[in-house]
């Protein structure tokens, strides 16, 4: 599994889940990748992303804003 997290400096949930979903994604063994959303405008708007924190997975968006942390905590325990 692939997970690539977009995230902006100047958000302050960013800040705030970026390490978590960090440390969530090496507790998975998954390989965990931090962008910045404002470096990687382009791929950040094909894969429909409006608001960081957004986590994408093999490719495809999977969540974004303050909640995406929790629904990829229920995600991944079902």
């Amino acid at each position: 599994m692939q997970i690539v997290i977009y995230r902006s400096q100047h958000c302050p949930a960013c800040r705030r889940l970026s390490a978590e979903l960090t440390q969530l994604c090496r507790k998975l063994d998954a390989t965990a990748e931090s962008r910045d959303v404002l470096e990687h405008l382009e791929a950040a708007a094909r894969l429909g992303i409006r608001q960081p924190p957004a986590v994408v997975i093999d490719g495809r968006l999977f969540g974004q804003g303050a909640a995406v942390l929790g629904k990829l905590k229920r995600r991944l325990s079902a």
